[in-house]
């Protein structure tokens, strides 16, 4: 049985804690401890705020979707918006060892969202651009 929820909103950063929220939420009813619900909120946040900043360019008159779905084996989250597409070919994880030598500031988002999820994918379906986050249900996460 699949269980679907959806929640809109603005591309405004005052909408994240909405989203994390939101998240908790649904992780909970999906059966994840609090601390497994807790970094699948930091991996939504990071993806809100990559689509505010690099898809949207701050534009606060856009929209982003989050789409919750639970199955028995998982719950997958997909970040939608109608802005500027990433695809996974364009994803590029920094070396983090030359990372830690220069000392930049940001970049690490994507690569906090793929070690907290067990899947991080970026597709189109028509206009519409996703950043899908799926998590794997089982005794790991469980409450």
């Amino acid at each position: 049985m699949k269980q679907f929820f959806n929640v809109d909103f603005a591309a405004d950063t005052i909408f994240l804690k909405l989203a994390t929220d939101v998240t908790i939420s649904m992780c909970r009813l999906a059966g994840f401890n609090d601390t497994t619900a807790k970094d699948i909120s930091l991996a939504v946040d990071e993806a809100v705020t990559n689509t505010i900043k690099h898809a949207y360019h701050f534009d606060k008159t856009k929209r982003i979707t989050l789409q919750f779905t639970i199955t028995e084996a998982e719950l997958t989250i997909d970040i939608r918006h109608n802005g500027i597409p990433i695809s996974d070919t364009e994803i590029h994880l920094p070396d983090m060892e030359e990372y830690m030598k220069q000392y930049r500031k940001g970049g690490l988002g994507i690569v906090l969202m793929t070690r907290i999820m067990d899947s991080v994918a970026y597709g189109s379906v028509g206009d519409i651009h996703y950043c899908r986050l799926v998590m794997k249900r089982g005794q790991r996460h469980a409450n």
